[in-house]
This record gives structure tokens, sequence and C-alpha cells, in this order.
């Protein structure tokens, strides 16, 4: 499970990402990689619940905005969380609404204006968050270590309902654990792959190929990414 944090100051910009389609794509391109990829390109965007807000878009950043003006202090009062399973995990509407209830009290907002958004345009399911960091009573949730903090809820979570456990980054560990010999599977995989397509290949064309023929995607820029 991979998680993220983010933090603006638009309400509107923030609820509208995760309550509508991609804008950059026309309805005929949704259609065509809806039909294409067995996904959902139109109206990807499925409500979970809202918590102590309701309404579309204008109507619930009019709410967010409302609560806002009773702190002056907060510079960046809009949280964006989100997270997203590995390939090939899925989980029930009901399991990803505890999830996101999880993450909304890790993060401080649990009793806050927010909503759990699941999107469908993907292989990988994954849910957002829009939440009002200030509360009702005019104090803000606090955000120091928000990346520490997801990635260790990250971690719980998988073992709770037995997903793929994700190596922490080493930032993130405890000091004392810093320094332990790590096994990513998928690391030694990739060597394995790479050194064998080395092997079969003699240009940059074949190699691309066969690493291709595996299932990788590879972006060649000033290194060559694989995914």
């Amino acid at each position: 499970m991979i998680g993220h944090v983010s933090k603006g100051k638009s309400a509107y910009h923030c609820i509208s990402y995760c309550l509508e389609d991609k804008r950059e794509l026309t309805k005929e391109q949704k259609e065509k990689l809806s039909e294409e990829e067995k996904l959902q390109h139109q109206n990807r965007a499925e409500v979970l619940f809202y918590n102590q807000c309701f309404g579309n878009k204008k109507e619930l950043a009019s709410q967010f905005r409302d609560v806002q003006k009773l702190s002056r202090r907060c510079e960046k009062p809009v949280l964006h969380l989100s997270l997203r399973l590995a390939p090939g995990e899925n989980l029930s509407k009901t399991q990803l609404s505890e999830i996101g209830r999880a993450v909304a009290e890790e993060f401080g907002v649990g009793d806050h204006q927010y909503i759990c958004v699941l999107h469908k345009d993907t292989k990988e399911k994954h849910i957002h968050i829009a939440a009002n960091r200030v509360g009702f009573d005019g104090k803000a949730a606090k955000d120091g270590n928000s990346y520490k903090r997801m990635s260790a809820l990250c971690r719980k979570l998988e073992k709770q309902y037995g997903l793929q456990e994700v190596l922490s980054p080493r930032a993130f560990l405890p000091p004392s654990e810093r320094r332990i010999p790590r096994n990513d599977s998928r690391k030694e995989s990739l060597k394995s792959n790479i050194r064998n397509s080395l092997e079969k290949s003699v240009s940059y064309p074949e190699f691309e190929k066969q690493m291709n023929a595996l299932g990788y995607q590879i972006i060649k820029g000033r290194g060559i990414f694989f995914c």
C-alpha cells in the first residue's frame, strides 16, 4: 500500500480533482480507454462517505471555507490524502471506508469535514480524502512528520488487512533498524531480469523489447526508469 500526503489552500480545486474525471481526456477518449482497459474513465469517482459535510463540489468547498474562517493562522487549510493498493489486491468498499476513517483519524481530521472518494480509472484501487484541516473548534490539525506517519500507518494497515507489505524508506525507520540489510523481492527480480535481458540483446531496442515482454514499462531520460 502506498500513501500520499499534500496540503493546499484551495478546497474547491482539491475537491474537484477528487470528484471529477480527468480534464485532459475528451468524452471519446474516455469511452475508448474504458473499453480497452476495462476500467471506468467516465464517472470515475464514487463517494464512499461524507463526514460532517455534504453536497456537490461548490457546496462542499463553501462549507469548508466557512469553517476555515475560524482560524486565520492556517495558511494551508486543505489536506489531501490518498492510498493505493498494490496491483492485484482488492478490498471491499466497506473495508476501503474503514481505511479512509483510519487515515483521517491518524492525521487528526477524524471529526473534521472531509470526503472519502474511490477512483475507478486505474488497475490499482485507490481512495482519496479531501479534508479540512480546520476543525469546528477553530484549531488546525497538526501536520508534522506527515510522510513518516503515513508510512507507519500503511505498514499497520497492510498487516491488518493481509495486504502486500511495502518497505518503508530508511529515513522513516528507527535508528536501530536503518543499518539492517533489507531484501526487496521486486528489486532482486528486476536485477535478474535486467541481467538476463542484457545477455540476450545486442542493442538498446532489443533490450527494451525483452523487458517489455516481461511486463516492464521503460521510461528513458537522463537515466532509465523501470515500472
